[in-house]
C-alpha cells in the first residue's frame, strides 16, 4: 500500500477511534474479495421469468419494453415506436445493428456517433441487469456511447441471451473477457435521465434521453 493511502486510512482509523485491523479481520475481508459474484451472498429475484423481472425492475424506473422473436423484427418495432411517438422516421443507429433492413421498415438510418441532432437512436446493450432494469453498455466503433445519451428517445436491442440476474453477474462476465475485451467505457442505465433539483419534482429528460425503451430479443 503506498505511503499516502496509508496516512489517509490511518487517520479515518483515528476518527472513528479505531486501530489497524486485526489479522483475522483482515483475512476475513481477503476471503470476501471476489466473493460478490455467488450466489449466496446476492437477493434473490422476485419470482417469474428473467424477462418479466427486467421489465418490472424497467417500468419502476419509466423505462418501457417490447419482446421481439427474431433480430429482423428490430427495424419494424423501431418504425412502430417513432410513429406512435409522432416522430419522423429517422434515427442514429448504431454500426452493430446497421445490417438491419431499415429501409425496408421506411426508416432513414444514420449509421454512426450523433453530434446532438438525432431525436431517436438505437443502440445494442452488451447486458441487462434483471434485477433493476438496468442496461450494461459498452463503449467502442461499433457502439458509439453519444447514441447513449444525446438523443431525446433512446431505443436499446438487448438478447433475451444476455439477461444476468445481478450486475454483479454482468462485471463477472466482463471480467472474463481479459484485459484485451474491455472498453474505454461502461455505462450502466438505468431508465430514462431524471433530476429532481428543481422543487424535488422528478423531471425526465434534464441530462439525456427522456424516453427509454428495450427491444428485448428472444
Amino acid at each position: 500500500m503506498s505511503g499516502g493511502r496509508e496516512q489517509v486510512l490511518a487517520a479515518i482509523r483515528r476518527s472513528l477511534g479505531r486501530g489497524a485491523l486485526g489479522a483475522d479481520a483482515r483475512a476475513a475481508l481477503d476471503a470476501r474479495r471476489g466473493a460478490t459474484d455467488s450466489e449466496p451472498l446476492l437477493p434473490k429475484l422476485p419470482k417469474g421469468t428473467s424477462a418479466q423481472v427486467f421489465r418490472d425492475g424497467l417500468e419502476k424506473v419509466s423505462g418501457t419494453m417490447s419482446e421481439l422473436t427474431a433480430l429482423d423484427e428490430v427495424p419494424g418495432a423501431v418504425a412502430g415506436y417513432l410513429a406512435g411517438h409522432g416522430l419522423a422516421l429517422e434515427a442514429a443507429v448504431a454500426p452493430s445493428l446497421e445490417t438491419l433492413d431499415w429501409a425496408g421498415a421506411g426508416i432513414t438510418p444514420s449509421v454512426g456517433p450523433t453530434r446532438g441532432g438525432d431525436f431517436a437512436g438505437v443502440s445494442h446493450a452488451w447486458r441487462g441487469v434483471a434485477e433493476s432494469g438496468s442496461l450494461v453498455l459498452l463503449s467502442g466503433p461499433d457502439n458509439p456511447t453519444s447514441l447513449n445519451f444525446l438523443p431525446d428517445h433512446h431505443l436499446v436491442v438487448l438478447r433475451a441471451q444476455d439477461l444476468v440476474p445481478h450486475l454483479e453477474q454482468a462485471w463477472a462476465a466482463l471480467r472474463e473477457q481479459g484485459e484485451e475485451g474491455w472498453p474505454r467505457t461502461v455505462n450502466v442505465i438505468t431508465g430514462p435521465s431524471r433530476t429532481a433539483d428543481i422543487e424535488l419534482t422528478i423531471q425526465l429528460g434534464a441530462h439525456g434521453p427522456r424516453s427509454l425503451h428495450v427491444l428485448l430479443v428472444d
